[in-house]
Formats: structure tokens, sequence, C-alpha cells
């Protein structure tokens, strides 16, 4: 019989031992997620990017979509106590996210994610995050590299997204070091991107859908460590069951690469339109 954590805000189970199952871990209230952040801004054709983006959502018409890979690292105060295996430490994911409007409030539609631990993805799709589970992987620094230690003019980061068939490729040669400010896409110490996932799931029993909302969600406690800019590369492949060839980028506007570390103590998601409800 699961053990259930009196601490997790969510009371995911423990293991029968005791120790901290995957799910407990992400919400222990001491956790934070501290990582590495390649973003890559492109614009691809508009229509393609309304047709795919669910109304009642506002587009501005642009085809703007930003591409964020994220390596990210999960710590708690269990570090002190037990062995936390790496698998349960880090993840890493790569997401497509798109400027959009309802009633006023600036959003991010999450149109495709991709992810490389179940765990992840089991949590993401409860608040409409489209996670597929694959092999997402990004460049590295470490401090003991003459070069790759630490971001620089020159340096090239890579990220790469493999399913069945290679689904992406992405690329940014750094150039210098900008402000937090001169971000063409909303984010700051103060402000995190309230993103927005279309949450679908069917009963079988009923054989109606169960939930069809979309739902927003955002982090809290957010420090960006320094911001580079670079020129940016980005191409789609024909992946098997993936759709991301429509989007072929018509320009690339750029590319970032920041850390970042935020928690989730103070803001849970919340459901911001109701399929169901406004049938």
């Amino acid at each position: 019989m699961a053990i259930l954590s009196n601490k997790s805000r969510f009371m995911y189970p423990l293991t029968p031992n005791g120790r901290a199952s995957l799910l407990d871990l992400m919400t222990e209230p001491s956790h934070r997620i501290s990582g590495d952040s390649l973003v890559v801004t492109f614009e691809a054709d508009p229509t393609v990017v309304r047709e795919y983006v669910p109304e009642p959502l506002e587009l501005d018409g642009s085809g703007t979509i930003h591409l964020w890979t994220y390596e990210g690292f999960v710590y708690t105060e269990r570090n002190n106590t037990e062995f936390v295996p790496p698998e349960l430490i880090e993840y890493c994911e790569s997401f497509f996210y798109i400027p959009c409007d309802l009633d006023g409030q600036r959003y991010h539609y999450m149109l495709y994610s991709w992810v490389n631990r179940d765990w992840l993805a089991f949590l993401g799709r409860h608040i409409g995050m489209p996670h597929k589970i694959a092999d997402v992987t990004m460049t590295r620094f470490h401090p003991s590299d003459p070069i790759y230690n630490e971001p620089r003019p020159g340096v090239r980061l890579a990220a790469d997204v493999r399913r069945y068939g290679q689904v992406l490729r992405a690329t940014v040669d750094l150039e210098r070091e900008v402000e937090q400010a001169d971000l063409p896409f909303q984010m700051r110490n103060d402000y995190c991107p309230r993103f927005v996932g279309r949450r679908y799931f069917w009963d079988s029993c009923k054989d109606e859908p169960a939930k069809d909302d979309l739902v927003a969600h955002w982090g809290d406690s957010m420090t960006l460590g320094p911001i580079w800019q670079g020129t940016a590369g980005l191409e789609f492949f024909d992946a098997v069951n993936e759709e991301v060839l429509p989007f072929k980028p018509l320009r690339v506007v750029g590319g970032w690469y920041f850390t970042l570390t935020f928690d989730h103590r103070d803001s849970p998601p919340v459901v911001i339109h109701d399929y169901l409800e406004a049938q």
C-alpha cells in the first residue's frame, strides 16, 4: 500500500518504503526548479497558427511562435536526508508557446510539447500540457571545459527532439549579453508567462468528454540569470505522428539563452475557459 506524504501539497503517493516518488518530489513544499533555457523565436504562416490555436483565444496575426527548450533540475530538502536518483531530479522539455489573449489577459498557448520523463508527461497532461515522451536534449555547459564552461560570444548551443525519427533541431550562436527588457517575449524576474493548455479527457464509461477546458499555469519566485542573445536556426523534420512541418519558419527572429529558477508554491493552475459549460 502506498504511503501518502503529509508534506506534499497535492498528496501524491510515496513508494512503499517511504521514499519520495516522482510526483511527490515535484510538489514538495521546499521544491525549486533550476536549469538552462534556450528559446528560439520564429514566425510561421499566420493562417496555420490560427487553425491550430483554439478559439476563444485571440491572436495578433503575426504568426509568432517561441520554441522553448528547458533542462531543469528539481531540488528539495529531501536531498539532505536521502539519495534522490538523477532521473528523479533532471528533465528536459521542448515546447511551442504561442502569444495569445483572452479577456484582455496575455497568455501563451502550448501547442506541442516533448519531454524526456514519463512522470512529467503524466503530471503535465492533468493541466492541459500536451506532453509527448521523447528524447529531448540540449547542449550543456561544464565548469571544467575551457570553452563550454559558460556562455560567451561564438559558442553554439543546440536543442534536439527525437521520437519516431528526428522532430526538430534548433541552434543559437551566442553573440552578446542583453537585458531582460530586450527579450521579445514577456519574461522577467517578477513575471512568468501564463501558459495555457487545452485539457481534454474522454469518459469511456459515459462515452462523452469528461473534461474539455483551457487551463493556465505559471511559475513563482522566478529568477533569470544573465541573458545571451544570438543568431538562431530552426529546422523541422517529417517525423512519424508529428505535425510540425506546417509550421516551417518563414523567418527566424533570433535566439536567447539564460538560466532560470522558479517554483510552484503560490499559483495553482486555473481554468480560464470551459468548453463543456459553454455548450
